[in-house]
């Protein structure tokens, strides 16, 4: 899927509906939201999309923190919105795990939530604001890596001129954690691919 597609689904869904909660925009594209516990461990599942009979559900682990749970919540909705359901390897990498597709598709998720979370303007106002990504990122109340996906949009569009300031690993929302002392999301630890259709 091209960048410019991403960004049209989820400036759609913005333009037509405000940024809403993950639950009220499940409602709006048609799907469920099932949190389950699944542990606190920083290797535990995250989040996975699951679909039957034409439904999707995006099922959360609630044994994380709101802030962290919304973050994951709204990247597997981008996995229904960019249809990902419809490749075969999305569901082959779960049950044989030996497919590369999967960091494309990934890559498509993060940028859907950086698309659809941060607007242009806001975006590129945090950035020149803040000394580094980190700060900016905790200012917006996003994961810096949703932050770095945001800046690649801006500099692809040609908004800004700078390169992205920190490596993104495409399967970080594996690997997020959020530090309740100073209310930043993080990058820990490793994300655990499960029995599931899609997992962090």
């Amino acid at each position: 899927m091209t960048r410019e597609a991403i960004t049209r689904a989820a400036r759609r869904l913005r333009d037509d509906n405000g940024i809403v909660s993950p639950e009220q925009l499940c409602e709006i594209i048609d799907a469920c939201l099932c949190p389950v516990p699944m542990g606190k461990d920083p290797n535990s599942i995250k989040g996975f999309v699951q679909r039957c009979s034409r439904v999707c559900t995006v099922v959360v682990n609630s044994d994380l923190p709101e802030e962290l749970q919304a973050i994951v919540e709204y990247h597997e909705i981008g996995h229904i919105v960019l249809r990902h359901y419809e490749s075969q390897s999305f569901f082959r990498f779960q049950e044989f795990s030996l497919f590369d597709g999967r960091s494309e598709k990934e890559n498509e998720a993060n940028t859907f939530v950086a698309e659809y979370l941060l607007d242009d303007e806001t975006a590129i106002r945090h950035l020149r604001q803040y000394q580094d990504i980190f700060s900016a990122a905790a200012s917006l109340q996003v994961p810096p890596e949703i932050l770095a996906f945001k800046a690649r949009m801006l500099k692809h569009y040609h908004l800004i001129s700078a390169d992205v300031p920190i490596t993104v690993n495409s399967s970080f929302m594996g690997k997020i954690r959020f530090t309740r002392e100073n209310h930043r999301i993080e990058t820990e630890g490793g994300g655990h691919d499960g029995q599931n259709i899609h997992c962090h």
